[in-house]
């Protein structure tokens, strides 16, 4: 039971016995019903407790659970990005607990698989590309050795193939745009990604999987690249491939000497950002200076702001340390039988970042060993557990750029273009409807402005014609009080007219009545 639990138990038994304490004293001087209604009050609240207490003890358990889960998430996640970024980096080159060094060359054709260069372009639209293909495969990765085979065997070059056995139809093949160099033809324009759709000796037809960008469409056409070199598969990024020529690997260059000049050159960057203070530049310089620095960085000392994820460790072993789990081994269902899978089948290795291509695949079966004294570069969490465990000590941090995927970047590229060209298409039309718009808008403002200065100008008239009504009306107004006043001084007269006339008339009767005789 955990401390919560312990407490809540402590709480209910004290909460018992001042219960029964009270009970107890104050039976007599309350009542049946006070009692009664305390009794349930007491248990309703411990019953409360209860629930409470088992709530708490779930959550306890509850919460332990998501801490197991957490440190497990936590695990698997760093073994995950193990087995992305590669377990092992070796400085001096010393490929036998990796690749043996013969095995070099090997490894970088392989990572290539087959490429055909200075391939000759003929027809060229939107839609499809054909080309002439060179006489012979400019890079054609080695076989995998026979089981029984020796080393000597295993690094045997295969002697190259007809073109003929080349590109087949629907294969998915890499197009570069070629310029002249001082090291020969050098890919260098991303032509797109291309479905074989005709294959012919040496001619062979394309048709793009996507909707090619302007970029792409003016590199087809353009004069500049009348060579292509063609890829079966997307180049790898590699540490190595751009350290200065002729560098070697050092302590504080574990890839070799990086050359700002040529990566300046190379990734179409101002080399002095390399030296730029971040914060000086704009927002778009800044990112092109990260990049840069990002290159030139690779394998030497970490900075003290890069991110954690960049940052390894060399150690020092100071104890004898083995490592048995490299290649994959039976994964297949037959039991003893191993997993091999070229290239062209899913990748070189496994999901356990373990070799499955048989020929990257060591050719004994001992495990690699570290000894007293050995040094090497090893990501944040195995150099930790290494020391921990008393196996080596962490020296000082390495700054290990993080390997782009090519092919990848490239879809996202033209993800994220195609997409800003419909943005910018919806923007344009809208604003072409806002600019309609507010055309029509001033049209109307103008002729509500003329409609106004009309209307202006009828409200001056009105106003003059209202007055002169007004005038006219109190004119009038007065002229009919002044006759009213003249009809009421008429009608005075007329009354008193009336009156002397009635007046007249009786004392006229009177004396006619006076003077002429009665009747008999």
């Amino acid at each position: 039971m955990d401390i919560n639990g312990m407490l809540i138990w402590a709480v209910v038994l004290v909460s018992l016995i001042v219960f029964i304490i009270i009970l107890v004293k104050s039976y007599k001087s309350w009542g049946l019903l006070h009692t009664i209604v305390l009794s349930i009050l007491f248990i309703e609240a411990w019953t409360f407790i209860l629930l409470a207490g088992s709530v708490s003890h779930d959550r306890m358990a509850y919460l332990k659970a998501i801490d197991r889960q957490t440190k497990r998430v936590n695990d698997l996640t760093a073994e995950v990005d193990l087995a992305m970024f590669g377990s092992r980096i070796d400085p001096k080159l010393d490929l036998e607990k990796f690749v043996p060094l013969t095995n070099e060359l090997n490894r970088i054709t392989l990572e290539r698989g087959r490429v055909w260069r200075s391939a000759r372009r003929q027809n060229v639209t939107p839609t499809s590309a054909t080309v002439e293909l060179p006489a012979t495969v400019s890079n054609l990765p080695v076989a995998a050795p026979p089981a029984a085979a020796n080393a000597a065997a295993a690094n045997a070059a295969v002697p190259p193939t007809s073109v003929a056995d080349g590109l087949t139809v629907d294969s998915v093949v890499y197009l570069f745009g070629e310029t002249p160099s001082p090291r020969g033809m050098l890919p260098s324009v991303y032509l797109g990604e291309y479905i074989v759709t005709e294959s012919k000796d040496r001619v062979v037809t394309f048709r793009p999987s996507t909707t090619l960008s302007p970029m792409q469409l003016g590199a087809l056409q353009s004069p500049t690249f009348e060579s292509w070199a063609i890829y079966e598969l997307m180049p790898l990024d590699s540490h190595k491939a751009f350290a200065a020529d002729g560098s070697s690997p050092e302590e504080d260059a574990i890839w070799g000497r990086m050359d700002k000049e040529s990566l300046g050159q190379l990734l179409g960057i101002n080399p002095a950002l390399a030296d730029a203070v971040l914060s000086s530049l704009e927002p778009s310089e800044a990112r092109k200076a990260t990049l840069l620095q990002s290159y030139l960085n690779d394998g030497a000392k970490a900075p003290e702001q890069a991110p954690p994820e960049t940052v390894w460790y060399r150690v020092k072993f100071v104890k004898d340390y083995d490592i048995s789990d490299v290649d994959a081994g039976s994964l297949s269902a037959e039991p003893g039988k191993e997993s091999n899978a070229a290239a062209m089948e899913g990748g070189y290795f496994n999901s356990q970042g373990r070799t499955v291509d048989a020929r990257l695949k060591r050719d004994s079966t001992e495990p690699v060993r570290f000894k007293i004294g050995d040094s090497y570069v090893f990501d944040t969490d195995t150099a930790n557990d290494l020391q921990k465990n008393g196996f080596a000590n962490i020296i000082g941090p390495v700054y290990v750029r993080p390997l782009n995927d090519y092919e990848f970047g490239f879809r996202e590229t033209r993800r994220l273009t195609t997409r800003a060209q419909q943005d910018l298409l919806l923007v344009t039309r809208e604003f072409n409807e806002a600019v309609r718009t507010n055309t029509v808008t001033l049209e109307q403002v103008r002729k509500a402005e003329v409609e106004n200065q009309r209307l202006k100008l009828d409200q001056s008239q009105y106003s003059k014609e209202a007055e002169v009504v007004t005038n006219e009306a109190t004119e009038l107004a007065s002229q009919v009080e002044a006759k009213k006043a003249e009809l009421s001084q008429i009608y005075a007269s007329i009354v008193e007219l009336h009156s002397k006339i009635v007046k007249r008339s009786n004392e006229l009767t009177a004396l006619i009545n006076a003077t002429v005789p009665a009747i008999p």
